[in-house]
């Protein structure tokens, strides 16, 4: 029994013989995702052979495409040597090209290969003053690249142009020097090969045969075929009432991102703004502000990611000098600071945020006055071994609240306030310790399958950390570890599974809370 569409795809056979996929989805309007399951129906009733060709494509690489755009080394040495007077010594091409020294390398040589201009050197002597105030002379050899005129385009960048422009080329295409421009493009790099496979269809005897030989079924009851009485004369292919339709996934979210979305919603109805920094940070937000020392165990390479390049960034000399003050000397707040000598090149060092802390000290330096109160979420790094527990990377929730009665206990029921927001209604919390808050605590959270965990820090920040940012007001503070939270909450045991990327495991995933 042959379909509608399985009739249609051997009509158009019957005619091509033998055709690729594209030119039977254009011959019968079947769509790509459908045509295929017909294929195969029709592959297993011996009504076709499907052959399967492995074709070579050439496309660009990265490099490709940007040389496509502004021209190959070689090019563009010959032509800003050419319109600077047709000679110019080699250390001055690269000021004068804006190339890197090895695409200077790189055109150097493919100008001598094609023979586009000339490097001559020679010696010259000259007369230098020694440290003795002696006169003494010296030989100088002096390198030059001269080009007499700019060449015509070459086959191998039109072809590298053409490549560009319609994203990729067959390589049983080309011409014979077009296939000598791709080995050349190879050979730098500049375009790649990739093989496709190419699926062609071609009718059997038994495909005619079936043609021949079967009747139109109607497949879909319209208002066509009822009005003009065709199921009369046309047999309806039979239903199984049984079968299951077909399951629909819809587009969504990420259901992590659904969670976060989640408390910034909480958040802002508890009458709180979102703020955002830098994740590339100095050290003077995201440490020293913060009134922790320069030689705390935090600060050190395997606790914190550092830039290699650029290492470092000027930082607001103002502030800069009531850090100093502080870490020295304790400043005006009645302390004793940490007794030793406070270097602003250790500040200036160049890191990847450790905690969104420095978002929440950045925002108090330029919003002095109450009330406010302030959140922010975003991602932060450290140094960690992937396992179940821990990655290098991971998000935290930070907040703050100021006003001029504030006090301890308003920052605590706040906190309840949001988890029971959350779905939890269990908080506990326990004196600890951090550099800039003070009194400071721990905070659990209950969950009935875990029991207590551990998921927040807060407190009230230190008086150095108030005269720093010139904030004359009680302030609060808050750091909690929302990737920690949304395990708990969704019952998930694997933190890699919060930035997962399968498909179906997506697919099955939704937001758990109460």
């Amino acid at each position: 029994m042959l379909t509608a569409n399985e009739r249609k795809v051997l009509e158009a056979l019957k005619n091509l013989k033998r055709a690729r996929l594209e030119v039977i989805e254009d011959n019968t309007s079947i769509p790509r995702s459908t045509l295929m399951s017909v294929i195969e129906s029709l592959k297993s009733k011996k009504a076709i052979i499907v052959h399967i060709n492995k074709v070579e494509f050439i496309e660009p690489t990265d490099e490709g495409s940007k040389r496509a755009i502004e021209g190959l080394p070689e090019r563009v040495i010959v032509e800003k040597v050419y319109r600077a007077g047709g000679r110019v010594k080699l250390e001055k091409i690269k000021d004068l090209a804006g190339l890197s020294e090895k695409e200077i390398a790189i055109g150097l040589g493919w100008i001598r290969r094609k023979k586009w201009g000339k490097i001559v050197s020679r010696t010259l002597k000259s007369r230098i003053l020694t440290r003795e105030g002696k006169v003494k002379e010296v030989t100088i050899r002096e390198t030059e690249l001269i080009v007499d005129s700019i060449p015509s385009k070459t086959v191998t960048e039109e072809t590298l142009e053409k490549i560009v422009k319609v994203g990729s080329l067959r390589l049983d295409t080309l011409t014979n020097a077009e296939h000598n421009a791709v080995s050349e493009l190879l050979s730098r790099n500049l375009v790649r090969k990739k093989v496709y496979e190419e699926v062609e269809v071609e009718i059997t005897s038994e495909g005619l045969k079936l043609l021949l030989e079967e009747k139109e079924y109607i497949t879909a009851i319209t208002h066509d075929i009822i009005k003009k009485k065709e199921w009369l004369i046309k047999e309806i292919k039979p239903y199984n009432i049984k079968a299951m339709p077909p399951r629909l996934y819809p587009g969504k979210k990420h259901f992590y991102l659904e969670f976060i979305d989640m408390i910034r919603e909480i958040l802002l109805s508890m009458g709180f703004e979102e703020a955002e920094g830098p994740i590339i940070e100095v050290e003077l937000w995201n440490f020293d502000v913060l009134f922790q020392p320069q030689d705390h165990p935090a600060r050190e390479i395997h606790d914190t990611f550092r830039l290699k390049f650029p290492n470092r960034m000027k930082v607001d000399e103002n502030i800069a000098l009531k850090v100093k003050e502080v870490h020295e000397r304790g400043g005006k707040a009645g302390s004793r600071g940490w007794r030793y000598k406070w270097s602003i090149d250790v500040a200036e060092r160049l890191i990847l945020r450790t905690q969104t802390t420095s978002v929440s000290v950045r925002f108090l330096a330029k919003r002095k006055e109450p009330p406010i109160k302030m959140f922010t979420i975003g991602k932060v790094y450290r140094p960690d071994t992937i396992d179940a527990k821990h990655l290098p990377e991971f998000h935290q929730l930070d907040g703050i609240i100021m006003d001029k009665e504030l006090n301890f206990r308003n920052l605590l029921g706040i906190l309840q306030e949001f988890f029971r927001k959350l779905g939890i209604e269990k908080v506990k919390f326990k004196p600890s310790y951090f550099p800039f808050t003070e009194p400071s605590v721990e905070g659990y959270i209950w969950h009935p399958r875990v029991g207590w965990v551990e998921t927040f820090g807060a407190g009230m920040f230190r008086p150095e950390v108030l005269e720093v940012l010139d904030v004359k007001y009680p302030t609060a503070a808050w750091g909690i570890g929302v990737d920690r939270v949304a395990m708990i909450i969704m019952g998930i045991d694997d933190i890699r599974d919060l930035y997962s990327q399968s498909i179906s495991y997506l697919r099955n995933r939704r937001v758990l809370w109460g």
